[in-house]
């Protein structure tokens, strides 16, 4: 061998590193698709789509319906009315191919907002009759999309904590208040509870009025364990998920904020790949047993979903929410401190109570119910 030959899988000078496979290139393409759908993102006909597949279960059975509802949501000033368009304007609306592809990668590849068994099978010959009736036949089904991260791996508590947005769009909505507000102040930094400091707490604080805003569609909730006992810390925190998003459902369904039947995509904080694929699938297979035998099938389990972006706008609420909550039960308080001023503030607006958290006893599990 050439003494100057690189071996085994050293690269020499101007050697390009591997190309991803087909699969790694899929994963990375999908992993990049649901940032953008988590986000609220819908300037996109590929995230568009997304999101009508997951407010109107019919349109993932036909493409003509997901067409019709395409055109009526994000093209509808291009329509004449709801139901006719004018010549002219039907060379200017998204093309029925364009959705379709859209519709079939997400389905397809991503393995997302699945159609009927039945439906799957026929897609392999021609679809046959389509019906643009089923659209008012059919009704969207409101959505609640969830948020969680967790804390107190090494504290005295564990806990999982999360953001909940009652109608979708409140997604969209709340990331371009912040988004203005950026803008105004100038303030770049994203939201971290770590990063609460004497120079960038009054900031901090305008975050609690813009959320304040929202009081009415958003929920901020957490459940609590103590760690000491617990041999399998991850298991733990992946049960209070679980119970979390139970106990969080039938409140806002008996509360009538967010009554059922309703759809619900989670997205949780991803930490480790083959431990989380395991996870999810698991939630998933867990949330729609519950919602078999304890919400009579009106719960629809839409997306569960393990994503690594700290730059989401819901995951750094999510991320202030949990940092206060641990402030107040892990952390030795200095009330001059300013992540002491921030969590006192952020848990005294929510839970309305002058910073006192309102708690539902579980035996010896504590719910953080209202915020």
């Amino acid at each position: 061998m050439d003494d100057h030959q690189p071996e085994g899988n050293q690269e020499g000078p101007g050697k390009k590193k591997p190309e991803l496979s087909k699969e790694e290139k899929l994963a990375k393409e999908k992993a990049h698709f649901m940032e953008k759908f988590a986000a609220g993102d819908t300037n996109h006909v590929q995230t568009r789509v997304a999101w009508i597949l997951n407010r109107y279960p019919a349109a993932r059975n036909s493409d003509v319906t997901l067409q019709v509802l395409y055109w009526r949501i994000f093209n509808r000033d291009l329509l004449s009315g709801p139901n006719t368009v004018s010549l002219e304007n039907l060379y200017k609306l998204a093309r029925l191919t364009d959705i379709a592809r859209s519709r079939a990668k997400i389905q397809n590849e991503y393995h997302l907002f699945q159609a009927s068994e039945g439906i799957r099978k026929r897609r392999v010959v021609k679809e046959g009759e389509e019906r643009a009736r089923q659209i008012d036949d059919q009704p969207p089904i409101p959505t609640l999309t969830v948020y969680s991260d967790e804390s107190g791996k090494t504290d005295n508590y564990l806990i999982v904590g999360s953001v909940w947005f009652l109608r979708g769009e409140d997604v969209h909505n709340v990331t371009s208040a912040l988004k203005e507000w950026r803008e105004r102040t100038g303030f770049k930094d994203e939201l971290h509870f770590t990063k609460i400091s004497d120079r960038s707490i009054d900031r901090y604080l305008e975050v609690i009025d813009i959320l304040d805003a929202f009081a009415a569609t958003i929920s901020f909730r957490a459940i609590t364990i103590e760690r000491r006992g617990h041999a399998d810390i991850p298991r733990v925190i992946d049960d209070l998920l679980l119970h979390l998003l139970v106990r969080g459902v039938r409140h806002e369904h008996e509360s009538g904020r967010a009554p059922l039947p309703r759809s619900l995509s989670i997205f949780k904080d991803a930490e480790e790949e083959v431990r989380d694929r395991l996870s999810v699938a698991n939630l998933e297979l867990d949330l729609k047993n519950v919602a078999r035998a304890q919400f009579n099938n009106e719960l629809h389990i839409s997306l569960v979903h393990a994503i690594d972006s700290k730059s989401l706008v819901p995951i750094q609420l999510a991320d202030l929410f949990i940092g206060s909550l641990n402030r107040r039960l892990n952390v030795a308080q200095n009330g001059n401190h300013a992540k002491d001023r921030f969590a006192n503030a952020f848990l005294g607006r929510f839970a309305g109570d002058g910073g006192q958290q309102q708690y539902d006893q579980g035996g010896d599990m504590t719910v953080i119910d209202k915020f």
